[in-house]
């Protein structure tokens, strides 16, 4: 009887232990991810690591996690700043290359940062991007880094009506991969640092910086690595734009004369700049620069003599314009002007 009892009892363990194992809670996770302390400041991604018992396990290592963000969560982008905060006048900017101040130095990573922040703030429909070609061709050959000088960003705003321009950097950029079946798998961060100039006075409106949760660049596949990095950059560079259309609503609108023929006024804004026709804008003598009496800061410049008034008759180029001048007088290229407030 004894040993029928013992029988039955184990019987009963072998099958309660099998039941046991079969549910999710006895299952580990194909494919674990786990985060282990590594050196500060940096993301580390293993490659396959020997095992005893399982030549297959790999993991990967982070120092920190990401934004406390969990594996498989959705990281959502902040809402987008709309054109409505800016009006319906867009305003023009110079978005230069930026600085690869990465250890590794990729090359060419400097202008795909800079074309891909260019493509989000176009399709934020509230910026006119100016060429740097034309740039170029409006100053002469000079050297990119000179642009931000005072002195050439108020020639670019006199000759083209540019508002603002923007330089940076990528200070970081951390990629790691390994393999996730047959195929490979790769992770990146990239921290991106940039600067709005006003066209006015040279001086920083705004400084912005953007860095992407690591789990929104993950891809797989060939080319994973590159991907990836792509990924991060797009990611990163959403924050920037928001702060750069931020810092481009501080500033009043305005553009300036291009050319003069008799009392027809050409403009450097047009259609896309977000004008119509028969909008009625007041033209102003460039003005004084006004500068801080301590620090000698430029603060901005004080309206100069108003000349004259001018309306919107027609559109031509790319973002031109022809107005009528209904009053004044001895206007000249590179006057400011403004809309008259309704």
């Amino acid at each position: 009887m004894k040993a029928k009892s013992m029988m039955g009892t184990g019987i009963i363990l072998a099958i309660l232990f099998i039941i046991s194992s079969c549910l999710p809670w006895g299952k580990k996770k194909e494919e674990e991810r786990l985060y282990e302390k590594g050196k500060e400041g940096r993301w580390v991604y293993s490659e396959q690591r020997p095992s005893s018992y399982d030549e297959r396990k790999r993991a990967v290592t982070y120092s920190k996690r990401p934004y406390g963000a969990e594996e498989g969560e959705v990281v959502r982008p902040q809402p987008t700043v709309t054109p409505y905060l800016l009006g319906r006048l867009k305003y023009k900017v110079v978005v230069l290359e930026f600085q690869d101040q990465t250890k590794e130095g990729r090359r060419g990573l400097g202008a795909i940062v800079a074309q891909e922040l260019a493509k989000q703030l176009e399709e934020s429909e509230a910026v006119v991007l100016v060429d740097i070609n034309m740039i170029k061709k409006s100053l002469g050959e000079i050297d990119i880094t000179e642009l931000t000088e005072p002195f050439y960003l108020w020639k670019m705003k006199t000759l083209l009506g540019v508002h603002a321009l923007v330089t940076g950097s990528i200070n970081d950029v951390l990629i790691g991969g390994g393999q996730k079946g047959r195929g490979k798998e790769a992770l990146a961060v990239a921290k991106i640092e940039a600067r709005l100039l006003d066209a006015d006075t040279g001086n920083v409106i705004r400084s912005v910086k953007g860095e992407n949760p690591i789990f929104t660049s993950r891809a797989i596949g060939e080319f994973s690595r590159d991907k990836a990095l792509l990924k991060a950059i797009n990611f990163a560079l959403r924050g920037v734009k928001e702060g750069i259309l931020r810092g481009l609503a501080g500033l009043e609108w305005s553009t300036s004369v291009a050319s003069v023929q008799a009392d027809k006024v050409y403009l450097n804004a047009g259609k896309s700049s977000g004008l119509k026709i028969g909008d009625v804008l007041k033209v102003f003598d460039p003005g004084k620069e006004i500068r801080h009496p301590i620090t000698n800061i430029p603060l901005g410049r004080i309206p100069g003599q108003l000349k004259g008034k001018i309306k919107i008759v027609r559109f031509f180029g790319f973002d031109a314009s022809e107005a009528q001048l209904i009053q004044g007088e001895n206007i000249s290229p590179g006057d400011m002007v403004k809309m008259v407030k309704e």
